[in-house]
Formats: structure tokens, C-alpha cells, sequence
């Protein structure tokens, strides 16, 4: 089939006298009769004109549809703008109305919740040590079975469990992370007031004097060493009464070849070289 001349359209031949689409005359000329030659000239400039126009056309046609593509746009962007203020409007509407003290008073009572929690994470040791049954017992504040059993602990670490006493060895040589793990585990369930780090405060404060540590952590009442069945092991005990590391008999004794006052320093100096935090 024949195109338009102009917009390149389909016809048919005998039927079609205009063009459907830019509206062209397909009126063939006459064959046999001879055409001007400025008439031919003319037609063709006309044609000529008419293929401009029509791509004009087609031009005007592509930016009115860009035009209108662009102006929903714009109509979609204004509803969208609309919509996004007024929930924010919304959003400061409702932050109007909380009660700042309400707030506080909330997210204090979740720090306390959460500070409840049992942490679940598993106590750390360099040697394999269960801290299971000491963490159990310091929950339930069986603080006699607790110290009973950091002891116990002590004893099993340094391998002196027939001897029944660590040597200055052993404790200058203790491992840090079980060390400090003891010292967590006894700080957190007794809410700051037993722990080595309590303890070595207290000691530093005293000018690294045993007697007068003593006094100040009820390990000596009165001018009176304590034996330790007339320890206080409860809830209300002095601060770092608890745990006993350095002696176990009775406090001006000591355990092994070492004083209780020997034994404690080194304790002590074990403590701060392993970076255990004070009180």
C-alpha cells in the first residue's frame, strides 16, 4: 500500500481521497496530461511546507503530553507535601500532650526493671572455671556459702586444694580475668557494698595498714580479732566485709606461711595490676 506523501500513513488507493491522519489530498494526478512544470515546482514547495508542518505538529504534540505528564506530577507532589504535613502536625499534636515528668518517671522504672534482669551472660575465666554455683548462691544471698565457695575457688584455680592456702606465688601469679570475675560477681549481687575492688579501697584509704583496715571492715571489733564463725554474713554487713581471701581461721592469722596483713596486700596489688576498677 501506498504512504502519505506528508505524514507517511497507509492508504488504500481507490478509496482513500484525503489522508486519515494529517488530512493530505491523495487525488492522484492525471496521468496523461502533461503538468506544468511550475505547477509541479509548486506542488512540491507545498508539500514540502505541509511535511514541515506536520512535524511541527508532532513537536507541539510531545511537549503538550510532557507537559501534562509533568503538571500531574506536580498535582501528585502537592498531595503528597499535604499528606506528610499533616502527619507531622499530627506527630507534634501528640508530643504536645506527653507529660515530660510521665516519661521520666517510665524510663526510670525500666532501668530498674532491666538493672532486675539476670544478666545472662556467662561469667569469664581464663582457666575453665564454672562460676554457676557461686553466681547462684551470691542471687540468693547465702553470702556464708558464697564466701565458703569463692574460697573453694581460689583453692581449685591455683591447684592448692590439698594445701588448703595459697602461696605468695600463687596469688602474685593469679589469673586476671577470674580474678576479676570474682570481684564482679560479688560487687554486682550485693549492690557495691562486698567485692575485692570495695575491699582494696577500703585498704588504700587506711593507708595499707591491716589493723586499721580491719577495724574499718568489721574483720576486728573492739581491739578484738574475729574468728570467722562470728563473722556478719548478712545484707547489712559493714561495707567489704565480705568475701575472705586473705585469712580463714580467724583475721589476725592469715593462712599458709603468709599473714593475713601479707596476704592481703598481695591481694590487693594482684587486684590493681590485673585492672580490677576500685569501688
Amino acid at each position: 500500500m501506498p504512504n502519505c506523501p506528508v505524514c507517511a500513513t497507509e492508504y488504500i488507493e481507490e478509496k482513500a481521497e484525503f489522508c486519515s491522519t494529517c488530512g493530505w489530498d491523495l487525488t492522484p494526478y492525471p496521468q496523461r496530461s502533461k503538468l506544468a512544470k511550475a505547477y509541479l515546482k509548486k506542488e512540491q514547495v507545498r508539500l514540502q511546507w505541509a511535511k514541515q508542518m506536520w512535524e511541527f505538529a508532532r513537536t507541539q504534540l510531545n511537549w503538550s503530553a510532557r507537559f501534562d505528564e509533568l503538571q500531574g506530577q506536580l498535582q501528585q507532589g502537592a498531595i503528597d507535601r499535604t499528606y506528610l504535613q499533616s502527619q507531622l502536625e499530627w506527630v507534634l499534636y501528640r508530643l504536645e500532650q506527653l507529660n515530660p515528668e510521665a516519661i521520666a518517671s517510665t524510663l526510670l522504672r525500666l532501668e530498674e526493671k532491666i538493672g532486675e534482669m539476670p544478666d545472662q551472660t556467662p561469667p569469664q575465666s581464663e582457666v575453665g572455671m564454672d562460676y554457676r554455683q557461686l553466681t547462684k548462691l551470691l542471687e540468693t544471698r547465702k553470702w556464708r556459702k558464697a564466701d565458703e565457695h569463692t574460697w573453694e575457688i581460689l583453692l581449685q584455680i591455683t591447684l592448692r586444694e590439698e594445701e588448703g592456702w595459697l602461696s605468695a606465688a600463687d596469688i602474685d601469679s593469679f589469673p586476671c580475668t577470674d580474678l576479676r570475675t570474682i570481684d564482679q560477681l560479688w560487687q554486682h549481687h550485693s549492690n557495691g557494698r562486698f567485692g575485692l575492688s570495695v575491699q582494696r579501697q577500703i585498704w588504700e584509704s587506711a593507708g595499707s595498714q591491716y589493723t586499721e583496715f580491719c577495724d574499718r571492715i568489721g574483720w576486728r571489733v573492739k581491739n578484738n580479732w574475729k574468728y570467722y564463725e562470728e563473722l556478719s554474713f548478712s545484707d547489712n554487713s559493714v561495707p567489704g566485709h565480705l568475701p575472705i581471701t586473705a585469712w580463714r581461721r580467724r583475721a589476725c592469722y592469715g593462712a599458709g606461711f603468709l599473714t593475713a596483713s601479707e596476704n592481703f596486700a598481695r591481694i590487693a596489688s594482684r587486684l590493681a595490676a590485673c585492672g580490677g576498677s576500685t569501688a
